[in-house]
């Protein structure tokens, strides 16, 4: 979120509460769709895991994630040079690996210009460190790229499968995705074969592609499908027009923070749909974002996130450290 909506979410929430005497605005319109698509309410999804306390879409960011009890793992997803899928946010690899020393001169290649094998020998977890000293740990020096496979495992070794929220990334750049992804999950045993989830309220799709959601209507229509909004898509196209676009395509909206008002949110309550807003990390934005009335955040900081939403007590994370094992999955 921007320092300006920050502000002007912080000002808004001060003449809401003065206002009302204090009256909390909070509401649950969003509740009874949740509920309809077996969705926990409200919901807390791990951004990219609990990416504030780890390098992001990591191993053990995933698992710090579930361990803190986050409903969902959320996830970016790419396919390799040799349709591997991945979960990678940035469509280069220089912000978040070293490969700039182990492939001199690709550090500017697209991510899919590289093979699997490639990409395993990449460090994807020193940037933290050096970026974030005051959250460094040797062991996030070891940390890899996860594939998606990789990441099902995590999901699943728990008691009981965690969620999962899955994004289409620049998925123009992947014609197919859609299809290679329902195709794993339900090997992996998330979907049956028809592309119906085997466990409601597990299984999230998300995309900022009209087109992608549209594919994943075509080959798993019952999975919930979230279309997320950013500045840009909405000065250019209005937020009535995206919202009327998202109904179309889905169960619901996941919009950038600051686009979180309670007018806004009624609006897509209104029109039947879900409303996740990104990214979310200070307990005040957390707070103001539940007073206004979303069924959910995208956050880095799910360690805070999930006490606040009442999923589950808090935990003490230093303690969990030793529990979280490997920073990679075995090779």
């Amino acid at each position: 979120m921007t320092r300006w909506g920050s502000r002007v979410l912080v000002s808004i929430g001060a003449l809401l509460a003065i206002a009302t005497g204090g009256v909390t605005l909070h509401r649950d319109d969003g509740a009874p769709l949740a509920r309809k698509l077996g969705l926990p309410f409200p919901t807390v999804m791990a951004h990219r895991g609990a990416s504030f306390l780890a390098p992001e879409e990591t191993a053990l960011s995933y698992r710090l994630a579930q361990a803190v009890g986050a409903d969902f793992l959320e996830a970016d997803i790419q396919r390799t040079q040799d349709g591997v899928l991945i979960a990678l946010h940035d469509d280069t690899l220089e912000r978040t690996t070293d490969v700039a020393r182990v492939f001199p001169g690709r550090q500017k290649q697209p991510m899919s210009a590289f093979t699997w094998e490639e990409l395993a020998q990449l460090d994807a977890g020193s940037w933290f460190n050096a970026t974030f000293p005051d959250r460094a740990r040797p062991e996030f020096a070891r940390a890899k790229i996860l594939r998606l496979d990789e990441l099902l495992d995590i999901a699943l070794s728990g008691p009981s499968p965690s969620g999962l929220y899955l994004e289409t990334k620049s998925p123009e750049r992947f014609p197919g995705i859609e299809a290679d992804l329902v195709k794993l999950l339900a090997r992996r045993g998330y979907l049956t074969d028809a592309g119906a989830p085997t466990r409601p309220g597990t299984l999230v799709f998300q995309s900022f592609s009209a087109e992608s959601l549209r594919n994943f209507q075509t080959v798993a229509a019952l999975v919930p499908r979230i279309y997320l909004l950013d500045e840009a898509m909405v000065r250019a196209q209005g937020y009535d027009t995206l919202v009327t676009a998202a109904k179309a395509l889905g169960s619901g909206i996941g919009p950038v923070g600051y686009y979180a008002y309670p007018w806004h949110t009624l609006r897509a309550h209104r029109a039947g749909l879900l409303v996740h807003p990104y990214t979310l990390n200070r307990r005040w934005q957390l707070r103001l974002a539940r007073w206004f009335g979303v069924d959910g955040v995208f956050t880095d900081r799910c360690e805070l996130a999930v006490p606040m939403f009442g999923r589950r007590a808090a935990v003490d994370v230093d303690s969990l450290w030793p529990q979280l094992g490997s920073p990679g999955p075995a090779r």
